[in-house]
């Protein structure tokens, strides 16, 4: 399963994994993987998560029976809020 950030531009997203997504949400003070927010709003969070945001140091891969979980890789979070940051980005900027 995965959660899609989109503007309503064609052909502007960002896909994660749902537990990087929630990593990346709960930096951007979100508490649900769905919903909606105002395109300034989005990219004022996703500009103030870049600033305060501590550079994510990853999570390690593990296997439990045939539950995988791939990690996350160092700095992770910053590349996608710097995605983000571009899809706030292009849709403020498209109207």
């Amino acid at each position: 399963m995965s959660v899609t950030f989109f503007a309503d531009i064609e052909s502007e997203s960002v896909n994660m994994a749902n537990s990087n997504a929630a990593r990346v949400l709960e930096v951007l003070g979100f508490d649900e993987l769905a919903g909606d927010a105002d395109a300034e709003d989005f990219l004022g969070r996703v500009l103030v998560a870049l600033a305060l945001a501590p550079v994510d140091a990853g999570r390690p891969s593990t296997a439990e029976g045939n539950f995988i979980d791939c990690g996350r890789t160092a700095g992770y979070t910053q590349r996608r809020l710097d995605e983000l940051r571009e899809l706030g980005r292009a849709t403020c900027c498209s109207a």
